[in-house]
């Protein structure tokens, strides 16, 4: 018999997060212990790889943490730096980390090794030695003072090496207090990274190689600089080699005859830096990952794998037919295929100038940035083909049929014919005032043009009819029928009758609880906005009387500074968005998808960590006429509740900090008995103080 199930529920629409494709954002230092390889990145924390079979990294886990640069490894603890703290990790479990101790500094600290029982941080007033035998609590120990900016540090037992923009000093740390051995001045040496090998420390700085005898650190300091042609920025030492990673590749020296190049290969983006682990170099590349590098035969190193992940700093998405189109200033194009949207697989990349812009037809993509309009085949998603291109400096695209409409910084708003992709034709154009940044689309022969307003250009004799949202800071646009949607600053949204493109009337300015939008996109009577925050869902079925009726918040994933700390300001990020077949695509620090959920009913169980009610969300109110059968028609009632599970048992770490899994999950009701199963979509550990 099957079972009745009574209910009801207020609202039309739900945000369900399904899945991430996230970037690393960008890795600048890397450290292999045994089979694992752990990597600093500034925006994602600490990534952990399993590197015991193959030369492609396979990733473990992730501590989320910004600011990440410099790491260490002792024992089962990691160590890093961060503002004005030394942070302890522990990664006896390599894929469940666990923080341990967050431990002040005097100075702000950039850099950090660890020798025995000692950490040195250096940064802003010198060196400082901690003693960690206890991770969970380090105590500080001596101090080198120095007026002088350091930017990396290395050790030979108590004998540490410092280095900086045009110094490099050598301390005595087995004396009290530690004790100037020596100093070398060298005009731009910008140092990067160092490395400690038997009595030698090993320099990259901005003109090549140096190196300076733990011994006699007062004699002069050599410097290495043949076959080089960029800045060198990561070194490691091995088996009398050096390995060098930098702006102009991986290079192989004698470790003993440093002006002798063995081997050269350029790798995908500049190396930050380098460790090698038997036959294999590991390179921190920045937003493009880790490469590895076959160093067998060191006067032919061979690229042969590496992590790769979605580019960090995407500046528009654009999704069809089951792929997401993301381009960007580092990666001109990025194709993700989204079959399956709660697994996103990045397939295909394209590394051709910048973009800001992307748009589809088919299986053609057209790209806009920099200084150029590209044309790309993606009928084979993972080796995109540039077909043609324009020089022309783009801002926008957007494309119908066989032309492009395109919003240029300098020259105005052009149509051009891309018919012929080799030949790109230009139709017509309208002067337009310059632009720093601009959005586009175009609807029923109107073409919108986001700038420092909305301004309406009929297309077919190139010409402004109208303009509306000045001083509003309009940053997105979507147009349903006769009515405009413009995400801006002021109140997330504005609503306009364009049924007269001269004279566009507004419907409504701002929603009670609406952020700052950066995008905005029409689906099934609901207008969803991206924020820098994350994403809002506006019912706008009554134009006049906008409701708000679900918010869902990115969490801060961060260590957060003590009061009065002041915090460091990031890089503003590129929050586009883009629907299809009712899931919405997010570009912002890689690839999110969200499940547009208005059929089904949405039964919370609690407020959820991160999650606004805002007027009109969802409810359930009582038990009342709805009927839902179970039987063969199973159905689904998705959860977006987060449930928190600590290690501590909830508890917090000696240093206030509580380690918490957030997880997303669904439950299915099926049979005639109607059992529950459920299912998690997603999890994320997060540090809450």
């Amino acid at each position: 018999m099957s079972l009745l199930l009574l209910c009801t529920w207020i609202g039309a629409t739900s945000i369900i997060p399904l899945s991430s494709l996230e970037t690393a954002g960008y890795i600048q230092d890397v450290k292999v212990v045994g089979d694992i390889l752990y990597a600093a990145s500034n925006t994602s924390g600490l990534i952990i790889f399993d590197v015991s079979t193959s030369p492609k990294p396979r990733k473990l886990a992730t501590f989320s943490m910004h600011g990440m640069t410099s790491i260490d490894v002792a024992g089962q603890t990691l160590y890093t730096v961060k503002g004005t703290s030394i942070i302890a990790i522990d990664v006896t479990d390599p894929e469940a980390p666990v923080l341990l101790s967050v431990t002040k500094t005097r100075n702000s600290v950039t850099s950090i090794t660890v020798e025995s029982q000692w950490a040195y941080v250096v940064g802003d007033g010198g060196v400082t030695a901690f003693d960690v035998r206890n991770p969970s609590k380090p105590i500080e120990g001596g101090t080198f003072s120095s007026f002088n900016v350091y930017t990396s540090v290395s050790s030979l037992g108590s004998t540490v090496m410092i280095c900086g923009t045009e110094v490099i000093t050598v301390v005595n740390f087995g004396v009290t207090p530690p004790a100037h051995l020596g100093r070398q001045y060298i005009h731009s040496l910008n140092c990067h990274s160092s490395s400690g090998v038997e009595d030698t420390f090993y320099i990259a700085g901005r003109r090549g190689v140096y190196t300076i005898s733990a011994i006699s650190p007062h004699d002069p300091v050599e410097r290495f600089t043949r076959g080089f042609t960029g800045t060198m920025r990561g070194i490691d030492v091995l088996r009398g080699s050096a390995f060098v990673a930098g702006t102009d590749g991986f290079h192989t020296l004698n470790a003993t005859e440093m002006d002798l190049r063995v081997g050269h290969i350029m790798t995908p983006m500049h190396g930050w830096q380098v460790r090698v682990r038997e036959d294999m170099a590991y390179v921190a590349e920045g937003p493009k990952g880790v490469q590895v590098v076959d160093i067998s035969n060191i006067s032919n190193p061979t690229l042969v794998g590496g992590y790769n992940p979605i580019s960090a700093d995407s500046r528009d998405i654009f999704a069809q037919g089951g792929y997401a189109y993301l381009s960007g200033p580092v990666a001109s194009l990025q194709v993700v295929d989204i079959s399956n949207p709660k697994k996103p697989l990045l397939v295909g990349r394209l590394y051709d100038g910048t973009g800001s812009s992307v748009h589809a037809v088919g299986a053609t993509v057209y790209v806009a940035g920099g200084t150029q309009l590209m044309v790309i085949d993606v009928s084979v998603p993972s080796r995109p083909v540039v077909l043609g291109r324009r020089s022309v400096k783009c801002a926008a695209v957007h494309v119908v049929g066989t032309t492009a409409y395109v919003v240029t910084l300098r020259d105005g708003f052009q149509i051009l014919d891309v018919s012929s992709p080799s030949s790109i034709k230009l139709v017509n154009y309208l002067p337009f005032d310059y632009l720093l940044k601009a959005a586009l689309l175009v609807s029923n022969n109107i073409a919108y043009v986001v700038s420092d307003r909305l301004t309406l250009i009929n297309v077919q004799e190139p010409t402004v009819l109208g303009t509306a949202c000045k001083g509003s800071t309009p940053s997105g646009v979507d147009v349903v029928g006769t009515t405009a949607y413009v995400a801006v600053q002021d109140g997330g949204l504005q609503v306009l009758d364009v049924s007269d493109p001269l004279q566009p009337a507004v419907l409504a300015s701002g929603c009670k609880g609406c952020k700052a939008a950066t995008d905005v996109k029409v689906h099934n009577g609901t207008a969803y906005l991206t924020t820098k925050q994350g994403m809002q869902a506006v019912d706008v079925n009554k134009p006049r009387a906008l409701r708000l009726v679900d918010t869902f918040l990115n969490k801060e994933r961060d260590l957060k500074g003590e009061e009065g700390e002041e915090e460091e300001e990031e890089e503003e990020e590129a929050t586009t968005l883009s629907i299809s077949d009712g899931v919405a695509y997010v570009s912002r620090n890689g690839l999110h998808v969200f499940g547009l959920v208005d059929s089904y009913p949405f039964v919370p169980e609690e407020e959820p960590e991160g999650k606004s009610s805002g007027e009109g969300a969802m409810v359930l109110v009582s038990v009342v006429a709805g009927v839902l059968l179970c039987g063969a028609a199973s159905f689904v009632l998705l959860n977006r509740r987060q449930r928190a599970r600590s290690k501590a048992g909830g508890g917090k770490n000696d240093d206030g900090y509580a380690e918490v899994e957030l997880c997303v999950s669904d439950t299915k009701f099926e049979g005639d008995d109607c059992q529950m199963s459920e299912q998690t979509i997603s999890c994320h550990r997060e540090l809450h103080n």
